[in-house]
């Protein structure tokens, strides 16, 4: 995911502090702070995958000040996710909340707070329904290598082809009840 937005500020007296105040809450780690330019990380791992809260998924950001205009991109790690929309919708909130802090001083971590508990348990109902395809799949495995009786290679492809058939039909629905 990509996001670039620009953020007029009032009072630069502070917003040095208030930019790596605000993405030090998060557990992102400042790596460059040069001439007005603020790089934050979040280092990707290979548990990204399994992680339910997106704002600890791999990511950077990168903040720019020039004069009172802010100029940040953010630059989040999807290739291992599903990114779904509760996932977009997690950033979403963090950069408001991101331009919130700047322009005003303060900001409302319940929002944020609501979207990621959101997110959690639609991460974890996805894990469930995908788990619950294997369990499927290792049945139908099962049966299959009794009716041919042996061991045939193809019983293999069942369990993760299960897997993917119900994590898709999980992430269809939730997509045609949201529409």
């Amino acid at each position: 995911m990509e996001k670039q937005i620009q953020i007029t500020v009032t009072d630069t007296s502070v917003l040095p502090e208030r930019i790596a105040d605000y993405c030090k809450q998060f557990g992102l780690i400042i790596t460059d702070n040069n001439n007005g330019i603020f790089k934050f990380k979040q280092n990707s791992s290979l548990l990204d995958a399994w992680k339910t809260n997106p704002l600890k998924w791999g990511s950077e950001i990168i903040v720019t000040i020039i004069d009172n205009k802010v100029l940040a991109s953010f630059h989040v790690e999807t290739d291992a996710q599903m990114n779904t929309k509760d996932e977009e919708s997690v950033w979403q909130t963090f950069i408001y909340n991101f331009e919130q802090y700047l322009t005003t001083g303060n900001f409302s971590n319940e929002k944020l707070e609501s979207k990621i508990l959101h997110n959690k348990k639609s991460r974890i109902s996805y894990v469930s329904w995908a788990i619950f395809g294997a369990v499927i799949g290792g049945l139908v495995s099962l049966l299959y290598k009794k009716w041919v009786d042996g061991n045939s290679s193809i019983s293999f492809v069942f369990i993760p082809v299960f897997a993917t058939l119900f994590l898709g039909w999980r992430r269809n629905w939730v997509k045609s009840e949201k529409a």
